[in-house]
């Protein structure tokens, strides 16, 4: 038994503290994943808030603790659409003129401004673009297994789809990516 499903176990027995480990050992992918999906450091992490209130309210229906982080990634990933169809129709269209990392001026002022460090963040801002112009299945599958790194089997069990259907969904999404960081400006290499 694993380090999560002992502490859903004690949690199950009425140990309050257990559930704080559970947080402590999730809230970090959660929010990669929120940001990554949402493209917005506050609704992220409103989204973790929201997934562990979930958590910890329905956690006794979970069948099998083992199962806990596709269970995770599936009610984070509710959120996650919830919360982009309500900010929907509130988006403003695309516009390269305008759009700049949210938190760009907090990033640089904690480091060395050098040209490498600021061409990294334009990569990583334009990297961002590239995924959220993504449709939300293949969004989706790109950041369950490029930056949360599970494993192809975990992605289609996440995603609720057959095998091939989420290495559909990868291979496709990749393309897409390489298509729009090539319409941003970035040559493939």
């Amino acid at each position: 038994m694993g380090e999560t499903e002992e502490a859903i176990q004690r949690f199950l027995e009425g140990n309050q503290e257990a559930f704080e480990q559970i947080v402590r050992r999730w809230e970090r992918k959660v929010y990669n994943l929120a940001w990554r999906m949402l493209g917005n450091r506050e609704d992220a992490q409103d989204i973790v808030q929201e997934t562990f209130f979930s958590i910890f309210k329905s956690l006794r229906t979970l069948r099998d603790p083992g199962s806990f982080p596709t269970w995770l990634y599936q009610i984070a990933l509710n959120h996650c659409r919830i919360r982009y169809r309500s900010r929907s129709s509130d988006l403003i269209p695309y516009s390269p003129a305008s759009d700049k990392i949210q938190d760009e001026g907090a990033l640089l002022s904690d480091v060395p401004a050098s040209r490498h460090h600021r061409d990294s963040l334009e990569d990583v801002d334009l990297i961002r673009k590239a995924l959220l112009g993504l449709s939300e299945e293949h969004r989706t599958a790109i950041i369950l297994k490029e930056y949360l790194g599970l494993s192809l089997e975990e992605l289609a069990g996440v995603m609720k789809c057959p095998l091939s259907t989420a290495k559909s969904r990868l291979y496709h999404g990749l393309k897409e990516v390489q298509h729009n960081l090539m319409r941003l400006g970035i040559k493939r290499k």
